[in-house]
């Protein structure tokens, strides 16, 4: 699996920032929004890896989804803002709008531990 993702291009001036990251599976579900913020869609997906900067999910490679989405993780109620910057037949990178807070990532890791997923 590759690592493309929330290494942002980095502005003139700027250095680009990786973020550490965990390797996880838990499904999650990406939203995709209509019109007047609704939901329209959702596709099920298994998020394979996250920072608080971003993630890699496992999709369906036939499906197309728009560059800005939400994603949902289960045991969360939390819609996570998402950009599309990498996609390579089921591989989705995704970077997070803003950048998470480190007790969602630590929660989630502890789920994953606590359910054997270790």
């Amino acid at each position: 699996m590759s690592m493309k993702i929330h290494v942002a291009e980095a502005k003139p001036g700027q250095l680009a920032t990786t973020y550490q990251h965990y390797f996880i599976e838990r499904p999650c579900r990406i939203l995709i929004i209509g019109q007047h913020l609704k939901a329209k869609t959702k596709y099920q997906c298994l998020l394979r890896h996250i920072s608080i900067a971003g993630a890699m999910l496992d999709f369906n490679a036939a499906l197309m989804v728009p560059k800005h989405f939400f994603l949902e993780i289960d045991g969360f109620k939390e819609e996570i803002g998402c950009s599309q910057v990498h996609r390579s037949g089921a591989e989705l990178g995704v970077r997070f709008n803003m950048l998470l807070a480190p007790d969602f990532v630590s929660r989630l890791i502890r789920m994953q531990f606590s359910s054997g997923g270790f």
